[in-house]
C-alpha cells in the first residue's frame, strides 16, 4: 500500500447516481462483522477439499485484489459524510485503518460471497434465513457507509466468479445426494 500512497495518477470512477446514496453510519456493524463470519467458516467444512477450496480462492482473491490495488488504484470520488457520536470515533478508527486507495475491486464483497457459498451449503431452517438476510445487510454496507462505490462492488463480485470458476473442488462432490 505503501507504493499506491506513492502515485500521483490516481483515478476515480463513480456513477453520478452514487452521490445520493443514503450515509447509514450503523450500517458499519454489518459491514465489520463480515470478519466474525470469516473467522467462523473453516469451521463449517466437513471436507478437506472444500475447506482447501475456500482458502484457495480467498487467497487468490486477496492476491488479485493486490494487484489490482497496485496497478489501477482508485479513491473515492467524493467526500464521506462524518459520522457523529460514538459511531464517529469508531468511523475515524476504521477510516484510519484503511488505506485511500484500497478501493476496486471490492474485496469485502468477493470474500461476502465465499461467505454466501459456504454457510449456505452448511446452515438449515431458520438459522440459514438469519445468516443469509444478515449477508445481505453486508452486502448492502460498502455502500451505505460510504467504503466503495459501485464499481467496486462489481468488481468484487467479478473477481468471487473468477475464482469459483477457476478454482474448484479436485474431486468430483455430488450435489445430489442429500445433506445431512
Amino acid at each position: 500500500m505503501w507504493i499506491t500512497t506513492r502515485r500521483t495518477d490516481v483515478g476515480v470512477f463513480y456513477f453520478v447516481w452514487e452521490r445520493a446514496i443514503a450515509f447509514v453510519p450503523f450500517m458499519i456493524l454489518p459491514y465489520l462483522s463480515i470478519d466474525l463470519f470469516f473467522v467462523a467458516a473453516p469451521f463449517l467444512f466437513r471436507e478437506e477439499e472444500r475447506l482447501r477450496t475456500f482458502v484457495r480462492r480467498v487467497a487468490a482473491a486477496i492476491l488479485i485484489a493486490g494487484c489490482f490495488l497496485l496497478l489501477l488504484p482508485l479513491r473515492f470520488g467524493f467526500s464521506r459524510p462524518v459520522a457523529e457520536g460514538s459511531l464517529g470515533a469508531f468511523f475515524d478508527w476504521f477510516r484510519g485503518l484503511d488505506g485511500p486507495y484500497n478501493l476496486f475491486p471490492s474485496l469485502h464483497a468477493a470474500l461476502l460471497l465465499f461467505l454466501v457459498d459456504a454457510y449456505a451449503r452448511h446452515l438449515r431452517g431458520p438459522a440459514r434465513v438469519v445468516v443469509l438476510a444478515w449477508f445481505g445487510l453486508i452486502g448492502l454496507s460498502p455502500l451505505l457507509t460510504h467504503q466503495h462505490h459501485m464499481i467496486d462492488i462489481l468488481g468484487g463480485f467479478v473477481l468471487a466468479a473468477g475464482c469459483f470458476l477457476f478454482i474448484r473442488p479436485k474431486f468430483s462432490l455430488d450435489s445430489t445426494a442429500p445433506r445431512p
